[in-house]
């Protein structure tokens, strides 16, 4: 039939691809924006981290521009748990740590790290 290609018409074929690239652009959107509110707040954080006392846990918490559920001191490390993330329920958070890197963890910045899937919770 004349004017039909593959996989539908153009003007389908063009919505779908409309569509793909607005999903794209929000997950882009998503993964920037996470990485820009925690490095307006990493100081902030790092002044709790450095105050924080062994064994105390904070519920609830705003620092900077991030939203925590929980902020934790366990030995030398201080777990900042964002909470649960994709449709498998991964917990993810920053953890700070000065002395070295904590296992399971990506290098972030300095005494910074993230985690994914964290027995923390």
């Amino acid at each position: 039939m004349p004017g039909m290609i593959r996989g539908g018409t153009p003007a389908l074929r063009r919505a779908a691809y409309v569509g793909a690239a607005l999903v794209a652009a929000v997950l882009v959107a998503m993964i920037c924006g996470e990485r820009l509110r925690f490095a307006h707040s990493a100081a902030d954080m790092e002044a709790v981290a450095r105050t924080l006392g062994e064994g105390v846990e904070l519920r609830g918490r705003s620092i900077g521009s991030l939203t925590f559920e929980f902020v934790r001191r366990e030995d030398d490390l201080v777990y900042f748990h964002r909470g649960e993330q994709g449709w498998d329920g991964d917990s993810y958070g920053y953890v700070w740590s000065p002395e070295h890197r904590p296992s399971d963890t990506r290098h972030l910045r300095g005494p910074w790290y993230r985690y994914w899937n964290d027995a923390h919770q």
